[in-house]
C-alpha cells in the first residue's frame, strides 16, 4: 500500500514496441525527481535531460502536458508524450 504523504520511489518498465524505465521519488503528489531510460531515440539529446528537470516538482497529473512541450522541438523514436506520462503514472500508483 503506497504512503499517501512523505517520500516515495516507483519504478516501472513499460513494453509499447520499445522498452521506457522509469525511476522516479515522489513527494506527495510531486515529482522529487525522475530518472528515464531505455530503447528509444531522441534529438537532440539533451531534451531527455531537459524533461527529467522540467518534471522536478510537478504534479504527477501535469506529466504529459510537460512531455508534450518539450518533445514539440524534438525529433524521436519509441517514445512519446503519452507513453512518459503512462510510464510515470505507473511508478506513481507503483510506489513504496
Amino acid at each position: 500500500m503506497p504512503r499517501e504523504n512523505g517520500t516515495s520511489e516507483g519504478r516501472y518498465i513499460l513494453k509499447a514496441g520499445k522498452l521506457i524505465r522509469v525511476y522516479a521519488v515522489f513527494r506527495n503528489s510531486k515529482i522529487v525527481s525522475v530518472r528515464i531510460t531505455g530503447d528509444f531515440f531522441i534529438y537532440p539529446e539533451s531534451k531527455m535531460e531537459d524533461l527529467e528537470n522540467s518534471l522536478q516538482n510537478k504534479d504527477v497529473k501535469d506529466v504529459k502536458e510537460i512531455a508534450e512541450r518539450v518533445f514539440d522541438e524534438a525529433e524521436y523514436i519509441g517514445i512519446s508524450p503519452e507513453l512518459v506520462a503512462m510510464a510515470i503514472d505507473e511508478a506513481w500508483k507503483r510506489r513504496e
